[in-house]
């Protein structure tokens, strides 16, 4: 059973539901916007490159199901350049100009939330699906490319996989409504909480995960 806006408003107001600063409620979703510019983050392809020729590794690959996400992230996770650096990059498809982040054909951005959202970990009653916009979608703009499930009992701000599928070279700015969450009702809480199950992204304040300082 998924809620609508007078179920949404209410599970808010009495705490059952996470949306933190509020936002927009429609008739059954709720807008969510992007952090600040200075949260947005590209893979630092160069840096991966040079580390794994100096250990005899091929080029740019990576094991996905060996990699710890913390630790990459850390390691290779780096602002996206000013215009003017990226006009000196090979083929560079994400940059900042001022206040906004320029997403090229094929360019690749992580970004966040402004809006910590979820459920409570004692007793969820909850869980949220992310969705794009479709207006959005219709430039070639994906804001989530994969796992679109807030599991119940987990909160913080979500990392957006953003990428640009389109022909033009699109612009985003802090407070871009970018994306939407649907929520619905399960028919019991879990009997393990999300930090039991193993998540490390529980409460999560940027695109490094939980424990990663800005």
């Amino acid at each position: 059973m998924y809620l609508s806006d007078r179920d949404l408003e209410l599970a808010i107001d009495d705490g059952r539901l996470i949306v933190d600063p509020p936002t927009k409620i429609g008739p059954t979703s709720i807008d969510l916007h992007l952090d600040l510019v200075q949260e947005a983050r590209v893979w630092d392809t160069e840096k991966l490159s040079r580390h794994n020729r100096e250990h005899g590794l091929s080029d740019l690959e990576l094991s996905i199901a060996r990699c710890n996400y913390g630790k990459m992230s850390e390691l290779y996770l780096k602002q996206p350049p000013t215009e003017q650096d990226a006009s000196k990059e090979l083929d560079c498809k994400v940059f900042r100009r001022d206040d906004a982040i320029i997403v090229k054909p094929y360019g690749f951005v992580l970004w966040q939330t402004k809006e910590c959202v979820g459920t409570p970990e004692e007793s969820p009653e909850f869980i949220c699906f992310i969705d794009g916009k479709s207006t959005r979608a219709r430039t070639g703009l994906v804001v989530h490319l994969t796992a679109p499930t807030i599991h119940a009992g987990w909160s913080g701000k979500v990392t957006l996989e953003i990428a640009n599928l389109g022909p033009l070279h699109l612009v985003l700015k802090e407070n871009d409504v970018i994306a939407q969450i649907t929520v619905a009702k399960i028919t019991s809480p879990p009997l393990e909480s999300m930090k039991q199950a193993g998540s490390v992204t529980q409460g999560q304040t940027n695109v490094g995960g939980a424990t990663l300082a800005s």
